[in-house]
């Protein structure tokens, strides 16, 4: 069993217990009724400690220990961070135990895949400022290439992939990689010295997705049917989503973002329930494509 999963355990055993948590000896009780666990054999105290440590490091996740008066208690701390990551992590590792807690869960649960097996390393390369190196196919192409010193600075998810971002030195411009077309990714022992001024909000400032373009940001105006208006409602496009108008049958929202690529790929597949009712260039485009859409649809009479 690897480092991660005892990770997923403690975490996950200890978030069950809430703001109470466990004393020590109780952790060593559930570790023996946990068939996987017990296989690795006795629970240990001090590989405990340092697990924590670790699982500090690498997630933010704090396991903290406190003095109930009568003796030592250990819990999730709720440090007050609510961020969408963490979140994130904690669901996934809750979901995680229960697939493997239950052989026939499978069946009646159904997850999508994401590639993550490299992310506790990458995180940990980034704690560290530790360079990394691994091989990388991209969609577009049939071969991969290896590539080494790179300086992680950041991780990103967008449309349920992750996305290493970093860069090849100070003078080099960033860079960004999709964590499902990386293998054979590692840690360099070559250290780094991180940018003071990088920031991944102001990096992605205005950006719907991953793919950066030099576009100005604009406001966007979208025209939406009212269940579509719903979905929206209940999960925004963007941070700077606001909802003009209410009407019987439409909804008016409108955003400030730039026309990325990803951008108008996310407007296409909401097909006829979204409209762009301006900039107009950008109205033109998505116009433009829909008319390159059709025809691939039209009947081909027969020869």
């Amino acid at each position: 069993m690897t480092p991660l999963k005892k990770y997923i355990w403690i975490v996950d055993t200890l978030m069950k217990k809430g703001e109470t948590g466990l004393t020590l000896e109780q952790i060593a009780e559930h570790w023996d009724y946990d068939d996987d666990m017990r296989d690795l054999g006795a629970f240990s105290p001090r590989s405990f400690h340092r697990h924590r440590s670790e699982i500090n490091d690498i997630f933010g996740i704090e396991v903290e220990c406190y003095n109930t008066g009568s003796g030592f208690r250990y819990r999730i701390a709720d440090n007050g961070d609510n961020s969408y990551f963490r979140r994130w992590l904690l669901d996934s590792i809750s979901l995680n135990r229960i697939m493997e807690a239950g052989k026939d869960t499978a069946r009646f649960v159904g997850v999508e895949k994401t590639h993550t097996e490299s992310l506790p390393l990458l995180i940990q390369a980034m704690k560290e400022n530790k360079m990394v190196s691994f091989d990388y196919h991209p969609y577009w192409s049939d071969h991969q290439t290896h590539y080494y010193n790179f300086q992680p600075h950041a991780m990103k998810m967008f449309e349920r992939r992750w996305y290493l971002i970093g860069c090849y030195g100070s003078n080099h411009p960033h860079r960004i990689y999709a964590l499902d077309r990386m293998t054979n990714v590692e840690a360099q022992d070559e250290t780094y010295t991180r940018d003071p001024k990088f920031n991944l909000e102001e990096m992605f400032e205005g950006t719907y997705g991953v793919i950066i373009e030099d576009k100005p940001v604009e406001s966007i105006w979208l025209k939406v049917e009212p269940y579509q208006a719903n979905y929206l409602r209940s999960l925004p496009l963007h941070s700077s989503q606001l909802e003009l108008r209410r009407g019987k049958d439409y909804a008016l929202f409108s955003i400030r973002v730039r026309p990325t690529y990803d951008l108008i790929q996310k407007l296409l597949s909401f097909g006829s329930t979204v409209e762009v009712v301006k900039p107009e260039s950008l109205r033109d485009e998505i116009r433009e494509e829909v008319k390159r859409m059709s025809l691939k649809y039209q009947d081909i009479e027969d020869e």
